[in-house]
């Protein structure tokens, strides 16, 4: 059975299956944040703008480990080219956007959850 690693809340339901180093992995992914791109002036841009590692670590305030563990996430659009890891910017804008917009719905549904427990004890 084929599981969207967006969708499955790997934190809660899939913990037996995955190792705590795999986890400690994919909550350090999920803690990044994307504040040291303009968002909205490389969005709206028609252009192709294609960042190496390289590239993403000299930009970001992010250490050597915590890219590497980003290109390595099953989930990130990397590609390799000419033995190099690289990245479309609209595809990494377009990551942590889903990224932000599936922790919101879990927190949604996890409200939800406590309120309709909630209304059954009342």
């Amino acid at each position: 059975m084929y599981r969207d690693p967006w969708n499955d809340d790997v934190y809660s339901c899939y913990n037996h299956f995955f190792t705590k180093r795999y986890i400690a992995r994919r909550k350090r992914v999920d803690a990044l944040e994307l504040d040291w791109l303009d968002i909205e002036g490389m969005y709206r841009s028609p252009e192709v703008v294609i960042l190496t590692r390289e590239e993403i670590l000299e930009k970001s305030n992010w250490s050597e480990e915590e890219v590497k563990l980003l290109f390595a996430d099953t989930r990130f659009p990397m590609t390799e080219y000419a033995r190099k890891q690289i990245v479309e910017v609209h595809a990494l804008i377009q990551f942590f956007a889903r990224k932000a917009l599936v922790k919101a719905r879990q927190i949604q549904e996890e409200e939800d959850r406590a309120l309709s427990f909630a209304q059954l004890h009342v």
